[in-house]
């Protein structure tokens, strides 16, 4: 199915004049170069996930975890 959809839009894009062309391709452009930049807002997010994981209730939450784990993984070595 996917290797029809492709070669129905090859054949499309080889009846295109060379002013539809550069029009899809500059259309193709626009769109990746927007891809691009989205990775950009993602980092905004990615800091205040880091700044919230600094946060002292965060960091204690993770302390009470890991013993809470060391002390099943003994209390199974144990039985």
């Amino acid at each position: 199915m996917v290797r029809q959809t492709n070669q129905n839009v090859v054949s499309e894009i080889d009846k295109l004049n060379e002013k539809e062309t550069l029009a899809v391709a500059n259309y193709v452009s626009q769109i990746l170069s927007s891809r691009h930049s989205k990775p950009k807002e993602n980092s905004t997010n990615d800091d205040l996930i880091v700044s919230l994981s600094d946060a002292y209730e965060n960091k204690r939450a993770r302390q009470v975890f890991e013993w809470e784990r060391t002390r099943r993984q003994n209390a199974q070595r144990s039985a």
